[in-house]
């Protein structure tokens, strides 16, 4: 499993461009928004964005001009959330969805040279 998990981040690393449909579509009222900054608050568009679900497939995305991403009619669950962008050091987080949807905020701090 982990051998997967670990092929899987790597080729997000790599492409970061695909979307995979969230899993569920039964529940449109849960969401899961990831904002995503420099330490100066400055947005960061085409960060590379990855959703793991504890089963299922995994999800990545590439945040807009304003540095956001939104993943919509996601099941009740916990996420681990991955967030890279050229230049800045990466970060990772567990995230719980609950019964409506969340905003998670990301400010990453540049990476040293």
């Amino acid at each position: 499993m982990k051998t997967k998990l670990f092929a899987a981040l790597v080729l997000a690393a790599l492409l970061c461009v695909g979307q995979v449909p969230a899993q569920n579509g039964n529940d449109s009222a849960r969401w899961l928004t990831v904002e995503v900054t420099s330490a100066d608050g400055q947005p960061l568009k085409n960060a590379c964005v990855t959703f793991v679900p504890p089963a299922g497939e995994i999800i990545l995305l590439k945040s807009d001009k304003h540095g956001h991403v939104k993943l919509k009619r996601l099941e009740s669950n916990n996420y681990r959330v991955v967030v890279k962008v050229d230049g800045y050091q990466a970060q990772k987080r567990e995230v719980t969805v609950g019964s409506k949807g969340e905003t998670v905020a990301f400010a990453l701090q540049p990476r040293a040279n």
